[in-house]
C-alpha cells in the first residue's frame, strides 16, 4: 500500500478548507458529503477540486484495508442559495476525534508502514484473516475494532519483537499528537477515554517524576480491544505511546486480569534495551 497515510491526506485537506467557503466537495452520484470533506468549504472551484481529488485518494486508501467502505464519485460544486446536501454519518468514513477515525488511522498507519518497508505480503495476509470473519460484524465501530484486533495477533505471530517495534514506531510518527504533553502516559490514556476505546484509567508512576523515563503500573476498565485469549491485544495502546516516547525502548508487560473487566499492567520506557509487548501482551491474573 503505496502513498500517503489518511492522516496526511486528512491534513492536506484541512488545509485547502477555508470557513465561509462558496465551493465544497460532495458526490455527483449520490449528494452525500462525507468524510474526509464533511462539512469543509473551499474559497474557489479550482481549491474544491484539488479537495476532490485528495478525498479520492483517502477514500481509496481506506478501501485497500477496509473494502465495504463506500464508494463517492467526488466532484466540486458551487453553492446556491438554499442549497443542503447530505452529510454522511460519521461512522462510514471515520471522523477524526472518533473511536473508528482513530482505529481508521492506525490501521492505515501501520498498513502503509507494512509496505514501505518490505512486508507486503504480510499485510496481504492480514487481510485475508480480516476478510475471512468480517462478514459476520455489522456494526462500524465493532469492525474497525475488529480489524486492530486481527492486526495486533497477526503481527504479534509474524514479526519479532525487534520487527514490531520498528514497523509500529514508524507508524507512530505519522500519528503522533502534538508534542509537550507533562504526562506522556496521562495524554495517552485520556485520549483512549475520550475515543472510548478504555473506561476509567489510573496511572502509579512508581516513583518516576512525570514525563520522566522510567516505570508505571497502569490500570484499565472496559477496554474495547479485550479479548478471550493468552494475551491482551495492546498495540493502539503502544502506537500512541511511541508518538509520546520518541528514541525510547518501550515495554508493555505483566498484564494481569482483575476482576470484572479491568486489566494492570506495568509500562516501562528506557534508552535501552529491547521494546516488547508493542502489539499483544501474555495475560495473567492477580492483584
Amino acid at each position: 500500500m503505496v502513498g500517503e497515510t489518511l492522516t496526511k491526506i486528512r491534513a492536506r485537506i484541512e488545509d485547502l478548507a477555508v470557513d465561509g467557503g462558496s465551493y465544497w466537495v460532495v458526490c455527483g452520484r449520490t449528494g452525500v458529503c462525507p468524510v474526509p470533506v464533511a462539512g469543509k468549504r473551499f474559497p474557489d472551484r479550482g481549491t474544491a477540486e484539488q479537495g476532490a481529488e485528495a478525498a479520492a485518494a483517502y477514500r481509496a486508501v481506506l478501501r485497500r484495508w477496509d473494502p465495504r467502505a463506500p464508494c463517492y464519485d467526488f466532484i466540486a460544486c458551487e453553492r446556491t442559495d438554499g442549497d443542503t446536501r447530505t452529510v454522511a454519518p460519521a461512522t462510514s468514513g471515520g471522523e477524526p476525534g472518533t473511536l473508528t477515525g482513530f482505529c481508521h488511522d492506525v490501521a492505515a498507519a501501520v498498513f502503509e508502514t507494512l509496505s514501505a518497508v518490505g512486508y507486503a505480503d504480510l499485510e496481504s495476509s492480514i487481510m485475508d484473516v480480516y476478510c475471512e470473519t468480517a462478514d459476520a460484524i455489522d456494526d462500524p465501530d465493532e469492525l474497525c475494532l475488529h480489524l486492530l484486533r486481527t492486526l495486533s495477533f497477526e503481527l504479534g505471530a509474524r514479526l519479532s519483537d525487534g520487527q514490531q517495534a520498528a514497523v509500529l514506531r514508524s507508524a507512530a510518527d505519522d500519528l503522533a499528537e502534538p508534542a509537550g504533553a507533562d504526562r506522556p502516559l496521562d495524554a495517552t490514556f485520556g485520549r483512549l477515554q475520550r475515543l472510548d476505546l478504555v473506561g476509567e484509567y489510573a496511572i502509579d508512576r512508581d516513583g518516576a517524576s512525570a514525563g520522566d523515563r522510567g516505570s508505571w503500573t497502569v490500570t484499565i476498565s472496559d477496554y474495547a480491544l479485550a479479548a478471550r485469549s493468552a494475551s491482551l491485544p495492546t498495540l493502539p495502546i503502544a502506537v500512541d505511546l511511541l508518538g509520546r516516547f520518541p528514541g525510547t525502548a518501550l515495554s508493555l508487560s505483566a498484564v494481569r486480569r482483575l476482576d470484572g473487566e479491568s486489566w494492570r499492567f506495568d509500562v516501562t520506557a528506557g534508552t535501552d534495551g529491547p521494546s516488547r509487548g508493542l502489539v499483544r501482551a501474555p495475560t495473567g491474573t492477580g492483584p
